[in-house]
């Protein structure tokens, strides 16, 4: 999509918006809520510590100033502009507003959302947070014709693009939407070595046992030996406690046996 950061009305443009929005985030920065934010994650992440109210506030701020004027268009332009900055609430408000207008998005968008895995996410708040359940998410299932191409994402060398098409069809199969290819995911990424990535599959797995448990165990049971036990630990904690024990156990790779 154009890197352009004009709008056609001269109105409050893309622009104009990231500069305003990054000085009223860093307004209200908290060093001591950043530090707290941190304990959530395993990597280094560079948070303001704008609180959830605080954040909310300024988003939906924005918002009402742009309703009606801004398109996709402009919602991609504002985004692509705040993910240049480090900071987890700038990149988090520049998918919040693009949530805000995926409904009216072309099929060319999957092109800046597997961008903005890549470049611009590094941790699973980001993915987690809004981008894959809340745009990748509701794309697929505007134009469910991408999915074999986001099925393929399972291959890429990035963890955050692999978790990202993984948690995207957390809200679809909630929905049951898409089942089919949830389980394709999860068969896809047995060999996964990223235990954030082995927990989100799980977390996916899990989900589509809400509306049908005994395909889970089924699919669990046939294929147990090959699934990290990260995944089947999160599948199953759903299935009552004497269950899991069971799954547990039947699923366990069978040791080879050697003579002395």
């Amino acid at each position: 999509m154009s890197s352009d950061i004009t709008t056609p009305n001269g109105s409050y443009s893309p622009g104009q918006a990231a500069e305003e929005m990054l000085e009223h985030l860093k307004s209200h920065a908290d060093k001591t809520r950043a530090a707290k934010y941190q304990r959530y994650f395993k990597e280094p992440v560079d948070y303001l510590g704008v609180g959830k109210e605080r954040f909310e506030e300024v988003q939906q701020n924005l918002l009402g100033r742009v309703e009606g004027a801004w398109t996709i268009k402009e919602a991609v332009q504002f985004c692509n502009l705040m993910v240049k900055h480090p900071h987890m609430e700038a990149r988090g408000l520049g998918f919040g507003v693009v949530a805000t207008y995926v409904f009216e998005a072309p099929p060319t968008l999957l092109a800046d959302i597997k961008r903005w895995l890549e470049d611009a996410c590094g941790n699973w708040g980001l993915v987690d947070g809004t981008l894959a359940p809340s745009i990748l998410a509701p794309l697929l299932d505007l134009h469910p014709d991408l999915i074999p191409e986001v099925v393929s994402w399972t291959q890429s060398p990035s963890q955050w693009v692999r978790r990202g098409a993984t948690v995207a069809f957390v809200p679809l199969v909630g929905q049951q939407k898409h089942v089919p290819t949830a389980y394709q995911i999860a068969s896809r990424l047995f060999d996964e070595k990223e235990d954030l990535v082995r927990k989100a599959v799980g977390w996916l797995l899990r989900e589509t046992g809400k509306s049908d448990m005994e395909r889970l165990k089924r699919f669990l049971l046939k294929n147990g030996p090959k699934i990290p036990r990260t995944t089947l630990r999160y599948a199953i904690e759903r299935f009552p406690k004497d269950e899991r024990k069971r799954l547990l156990e039947a699923t366990k790779a069978k040791r080879v046996q050697t003579s002395s």
